[in-house]
Parts: C-alpha cells; structure tokens; sequence
C-alpha cells in the first residue's frame, strides 16, 4: 500500500460533467483504494458554464478530501472563443491565480509527496508549475488531448504562440508527462528532445465496473446505442446516411433496428433525419446523467462510436467495453480507437466511407439476426481488463511512487 500523499491539481472535476471529470472520478477512487490520500484542488462550481451532475461526488471516495477556489467565468469571452474553435492560454486564469495563493498557504501547514495535474484545462498545468518552483514537489503532468497539436484548435497568431510556449514550460519542468494513447505522447513529444521524451507515460482512461446499474434490454429489436456529443467538425451525418443506405438495401430491418444517441438534442439534426425518412430507425435523447449514460450502455446490444481524432482515443470507449458490449468503431482506419475494437473483437468502419459504415450495419444486424448475443463480437473479461481502473491505477501509481522516491 504507498501511504502516500498526493496533491491533485485539476480545474474539473466532479460534479462537472465532463470526461475529464468522470475519469478523474474512477482514478481518484482506484487511488484512494490503493492506499492514496489525496487532496484536490480544484474549482468553485458557482459560476461555471459547464453541466453538472452531483450523482458524481455520491460516487466519488470518502477518502478524497476537496478543495474549491475561485473562478470568474467570461460568459461572453468563452462563447466567442468556443464557436471561433480557438484555445485561448490559460483561459482559467482567475482560478491560477487563486489558487497560487491558496496551495501556498496549504503547503505552509501539510506535506505532500507528489503533485499530479490534469488538463484539460491547461491552467491546470500553468497552476501546478507555479506550484512546482516554489514547493520543489515531484510532478506528473496528465494530458488527456494535445495541447498545441489539438485539431479541433485553430492556429490563430500571438494565441498559438503563447501555447506553444505554455506547453514547453510545462513539459520541461515536470518530472512525468502522462498520456492516454501511445499516438498522442508521440505526437506532442515529438518535436522535444530526448531528455523530454523520456519523461513520457502511457495511461489509458479506464472504466469501473462498481459504477454500472443492473438493467435489462429494451426489447427485441436491434438496439444500437451511442453515447455523448459532437462538436466541431464531429457529426453523425455519414452514420445517418450509412443507415439509409443499409436500410434501402434491407429494407426488413426498418421494423427491427432503432439506432438512439444519447447526449444528443433532438432538434438539431431532425430536418436531416426527416429527409432520409429515417424518423422510425433514429432516437435522440438530451443530455443524461453520468450514471443513466452507463445504464444505457447496458440496455444495448450494440455500441457504436463515431470519432474523426487520428491520435486520440475516444474517452468513453473504456466505459463502452467495461459494458461488455459488442462495439461498432465508426473512425479513421488505424486510429487508436480502431485498433483496439479491432483487438476486442468489434466491427470497424472508416467514418469517411459510408458504404463501408453502410456495410458493417448490414454484418452486424444479419449476425444479430442469427445470434441475438452477437456472441462473435463479444470480448472476454481478460481483454478488457486492459481499461481497467485497477489496471491503468497500478500504472498510475507505480509513476507517482518512482517519483517520491
């Protein structure tokens, strides 16, 4: 057991309903666990624009002990950065500031044996590097996404500039540089030197099995089930015409195969929806809660996902196969998130292709048809241990534990 104490320094975290939030939520606990005592720094959920969902800190461990400071939210500033696709530096800047002041005074009256930051956001790492010059702490630096080579993120000129060199200061003073795919540590250490490199950790997000309902199927249709939002360039519009196509060819399934997209607003794609007359066969529900998300999962026979990031790995994918349910990958061919679908037995279709989504709708409803289990697409526990919480916290911890050292 460490018996160690580790300061988390993280802008989201529970009850924010973000993925940043639900994976520090079964990190935190698999730590705690794990004979962890960690203390969060994190933010004030006054004022914040983001969602929230308090079944998150119900769920979160007795053991973590929290500490909010103060954010003053640009409601206008945050809007108009979003929609123009652009990362501001340090858009959590009151927060920074706050808590420089607060983790000062903290580190006055406690001791800790490491620090670990988390972003998004990249205050949080701005934050915990303040922290590192005047506390000497050893320091693991999570990134969940790319910072500067994010590409959902324009490159607009100074505010490209002032990342890239917040991301430099950051990843030459930590003592660990975490990341949840092989792909992205690549990509964002790649341009540093080999000393930096060297710093680089692989942790993929993780799913909890204690965090799952017990539920039964809908029905006996063919029930496939996606689960989150789109932005950006990310959109379900070839996963609906794929259907179309699929469904002009069998038209049998019509009556058999309703697709639901959970997260989603109904009115924002209905007017397509309506064009391909496919209002029978497509289900949206708006945002749900955390844990209602899972039960969904649950409830499906099928997952699918629909993902356009080359280096990432979606973050809901670890829940997906904690569900133990056959998945349907809808992303670029050898992204991270293909591979490993293809690795746990699930069907893979390249999102720019929809004859090919088309194709492996048709494959998966014939195999249903046939095996209402899809047993062919199932996945032991073994090969799902991989997203683990207990898995990927043993990693986790033995990186803190070298650091204190």
């Amino acid at each position: 057991m460490p018996n160690k104490r580790l300061l988390i320094v993280s802008f989201i975290f529970p009850p924010q309903l973000l993925a940043r939030s639900l994976q520090l939520l079964k990190t935190s606990n698999a730590l705690a666990e794990d004979g962890w005592k960690l203390i969060v720094y994190t933010a004030d959920t006054t004022l914040l624009q983001e969602p929230l969902d308090f079944d998150l800190t119900e769920k979160l461990s007795k053991k973590v002990r929290i500490i909010t400071g103060y954010t003053l939210e640009n409601w206008f500033l945050a809007n108009a950065t979003a929609s123009l696709s652009i990362g501001m530096p340090d858009d959590k800047y009151a927060w920074r500031w706050a808590g420089k002041r607060a983790l000062k005074k903290l580190l006055e009256k406690e001791s800790f044996d490491c620090m670990a930051s988390f972003g998004l956001k990249w205050s949080s790492h701005l934050l915990a590097k303040e922290v590192k010059k005047f506390s000497g702490l050893p320091w693991l630096a999570h990134f969940s996404d790319p910072w500067v080579d994010n590409p959902y993120v324009k490159k607009v000129w100074p505010i490209s500039a002032v990342n890239r060199a917040q991301e430099r200061s950051v990843v030459e003073l930590a003592d660990k540089l975490c990341f949840t795919t092989e792909a992205t540590q690549k990509l964002v250490l790649g341009k540093y030197s080999p000393e930096i490199q060297k710093k680089g950790l692989f942790v993929p997000h993780c799913f909890d099995k204690a965090l799952y309902p017990e539920v039964e199927t809908i029905d006996d249709k063919l029930h496939l089930v996606h689960v989150g939002c789109f932005y950006g360039k990310h959109n379900p519009l070839n996963f609906f015409q794929a259907l179309k196509i699929f469904l002009d060819k069998e038209p049998r399934f019509r009556s058999q195969i309703i697709a639901h997209f959970v997260g989603l607003e109904p009115q924002k794609y209905q007017d397509e929806v309506k064009k391909l007359n496919l209002e029978e066969n497509l289900e949206f529900i708006p945002r749900v809660h955390y844990l209602e998300s899972l039960g969904w999962m649950k409830k499906a026979n099928a997952l699918f996902s629909i993902d356009v990031v080359k280096n990432s790995l979606l973050s809901k994918l670890p829940d997906y196969v904690g569900s133990g349910k056959p998945i349907l990958a809808v992303s670029d061919k050898g992204s991270p998130t293909w591979k490993y679908v293809e690795k746990l037995h699930g069907l893979t279709a390249e999102q720019s292709d929809v004859n090919d989504i088309a194709e492996k709708l048709e494959t998966l409803a014939k195999a249903w048809e046939q095996d209402s289990e899809l047993k062919a697409y199932r996945y032991t526990e073994e090969e799902s241990s991989f997203f683990s919480s207990k898995n990927t916290t043993a990693i986790l911890s033995e990186a803190l534990l070298s650091l204190c050292r």
